[in-house]
C-alpha cells in the first residue's frame, strides 16, 4: 500500500510518509533527501520509529541539552504547545536552511522575515511584543554567563538597549529590532546546512551555523 512506512534497508528509520513529503516540498525549499534526514532526527529525538509527534521534553537529552539557548529555541519552535508534528518541526528548521546561489530573492526575503520574527521572539522572554532590559539580561546571561561576570553582562545589555531603542522608551519594539538588523544580511545569517540523506549538500552558500540537529 504505497510503502510509505516501510523502512529503508540501510536505515533504522522509516521512510517519510508521502503526505509529509508532499506538504514540505510545496511549502519549503527542502529536498526529499533533506526531508528524510530531518525525519530520521525527528524519530531519534521522539524515541519512536514511527512518530506522529514529539514532545518538548524529548529534546533535553544528549548533546542538545548542552545548548544554553535550547529552552529559548524550543519556546519558539513549540509556541504555547507541548507537542508538535514532524511537519511543524521541519518547517521551523527549514527557516534556517542555507540557501544556494540559485535561491530566488523572494524566497530569501520570506526566510529573512521569518528569522527576524523568530529571533525577536527569542529575545522577548515574556512574549508581550516588546523587548525590555530584563528580557535582554535573560538572553545575554544565557549566552555569556560562562565567560563574563554580571557587570560585563550589564554593560552589553546597556549598549544593546541604547543602540536599539529608537524611541527612548526603554523598550525595543519589533520595528526597532528590524531596523537594528538592517546592517546584516539575514538571508546569510543564522543558517545551517541540512545534510542530504547520504551526505552534505553541495549547494553554495555561506554558513554561520547557529544550531545543529545532528
Amino acid at each position: 500500500m504505497g510503502g510509505c512506512c516501510c523502512r529503508n534497508p540501510t536505515s533504522p528509520y522509516p521512510t517519510v510518509p508521502m503526505e509529509f513529503m508532499d506538504s514540505l516540498k510545496s511549502k519549503t525549499q527542502l529536498k526529499p533527501t533533506q526531508i528524510q534526514y530531518l525525519y530520521n532526527r525527528f524519530c531519534q529525538i521522539s524515541g519512536e520509529y514511527r512518530p506522529n509527534q514529539v514532545q518538548k521534553y524529548n529534546f533535553y537529552s544528549g548533546l542538545l541539552s548542552l545548548n544554553p539557548l535550547l529552552p529559548t529555541i524550543l519556546n519558539c519552535m513549540f509556541g504555547d504547545k507541548n507537542v508538535i508534528t514532524f511537519v511543524e518541526f521541519a518547517m521551523f528548521l527549514s527557516t534556517f536552511q542555507a540557501h544556494s546561489l540559485k535561491t530566488k530573492r523572494g524566497v530569501k526575503n520570506e526566510g529573512k522575515d521569518r528569522k527576524l520574527n523568530y529571533l525577536f521572539s527569542m529575545y522577548d522572554h515574556n512574549k508581550d511584543g516588546r523587548i525590555t532590559k530584563v528580557d535582554l539580561v535573560i538572553i545575554v546571561h544565557k549566552l555569556f554567563a560562562h565567560m563574563m561576570d554580571h557587570l560585563q553582562i550589564m554593560r552589553i545589555v546597556d549598549t544593546m538597549m541604547t543602540e536599539m531603542d529608537c524611541t527612548d522608551t526603554n523598550q525595543i519594539t519589533f520595528r526597532d529590532f528590524c531596523k537594528a538588523f538592517e546592517v546584516f544580511d539575514m538571508a546569510e545569517m543564522m543558517v545551517t546546512f541540512i545534510p542530504e540523506f547520504r551526505g552534505r549538500s553541495n549547494d553554495d552558500g555561506k554558513s554561520s551555523k547557529w544550531f545543529c540537529w545532528k
